[in-house]
């Protein structure tokens, strides 16, 4: 982000990568989450895996994920959430708030995923960078069909992608868009 301006300055490759990914996953939310204090790495990293499987319970969805973590001002991640249909914002916010900062009011934003304004871009706004820190979920492939697996899968993966296909199919059958 440029200071001072309110603008958003990110990268062409992150432009390039999140317009892409846009175009392949069904993204449905756009998160940013805080910590009321500081934590160590795997500490922080576990509560967002606990905050993902308590989305994907409420909302009875597999939900993949795309995020990057940033260190300034303080310790916050991006994610953009994809799931076969719409995720409820609200209690995603609540759940982030209850797990990680029950005492700071604005330790989650998380908001409907609006296409075409880059989000996906900001997320990934490190790309290439020094202080590059994109993750992706381990079954992101799994919600864009045709786009062919890299590595083989064992039979849990395959379970995953089986359960995520039917979901998609389902959302399609409703005439929720991808």
């Amino acid at each position: 982000m440029k200071r001072g301006t309110g603008e958003r300055k990110i990268p062409h490759a992150a432009l390039l990568e999140g317009n892409f990914l846009e175009s392949k996953l069904p993204v449905r939310a756009f998160a940013t989450l805080t910590t009321s204090r500081r934590l160590p790495q795997y500490r922080f990293d576990g509560l967002f895996s606990r905050w993902i499987q308590g989305v994907q319970a409420y909302n009875r969805l597999t939900v993949g994920w795309v995020k990057a973590e940033e260190r300034a001002p303080q310790r916050h991640v991006h994610a953009a959430l994809i799931a076969a249909s719409p995720l409820d914002c609200d209690h995603a916010a609540r759940l982030w708030k209850s797990i990680a900062a029950p005492r700071s009011p604005k330790a989650a934003e998380v908001k409907r995923y609006r296409k075409g304004v880059c989000g996906l871009g900001y997320v990934l706004k490190t790309l290439g960078g020094a202080l590059e820190d994109a993750q992706f979920s381990a079954n992101l492939n799994a919600f864009a069909p045709s786009l062919e697996p890299v590595f083989p899968a064992n039979s849990a993966q395959k379970r995953q992608r089986r359960r995520i296909k039917q979901q998609l199919e389902e959302a399609e059958g409703k005439g929720q868009p991808p």
